[in-house]
């Protein structure tokens, strides 16, 4: 997953990836190997003492040994080339699929629609916990729900079908 970390007023593009139990954050030319676990975070092998105060995506102040920092993080959609063809269903491709994904590894916190529920492109339709973040994931296309895959307090996969929508 791509994310921008503006930190003190610095902005940075990172990549964070799942590998095995572990992450792997790309920020700039730097790789660090980050592993949580209960209260602590290692990084490079290495205890890191963190304390967040506040929500991540909305500004937190983030303290680290004897460093204090104002950190926000944004994730960075990436999006495909769209030919510009006539478009439906809210502006999505033709072949926009129904199937909701998890854009990471993490835990069901909320599933805000049912099955047989309609639902609209760009609709709010889970709420994800991963990092001690919690990143809404939304439907491409808009329909009826087919299938609802998962609960709250399920652990998923990055990738995870969670929801399928029909058109």
């Amino acid at each position: 997953m791509k994310l921008r970390v503006t930190v003190n007023g610095h902005e940075y593009e990172m990549v964070v990836e799942k590998n095995g139990g572990d992450y792997r954050v790309d920020v700039e030319d730097h790789v660090f190997k980050c592993f949580f676990k209960e209260d602590k975070v290692l990084v490079n092998g290495e205890v890191v003492p963190l304390v967040i105060e506040g929500d991540l995506e909305s500004g937190a102040k983030v303290t680290s040994n004897d460093n204090t920092m104002e950190i926000k993080l944004h994730q960075v959609r990436e999006i495909e080339h769209l030919e510009p063809e006539v478009m439906e269903q809210g502006g999505k491709e033709d072949g926009a699929s129904g199937a909701v994904l998890a854009p990471m590894p993490g835990k069901i916190m909320m599933v805000k629609v049912k099955a047989g529920d309609s639902v609209q492109a760009d609709q709010v339709v889970v709420v994800l916990e991963a990092m001690k973040m919690e990143n809404e994931v939304q439907t491409e296309m808009a329909g009826k729900v087919k299938e609802v895959k998962v609960r709250p307090g399920d652990t998923v996969d990055g990738g995870q079908t969670l929801i399928v929508v029909e058109p």
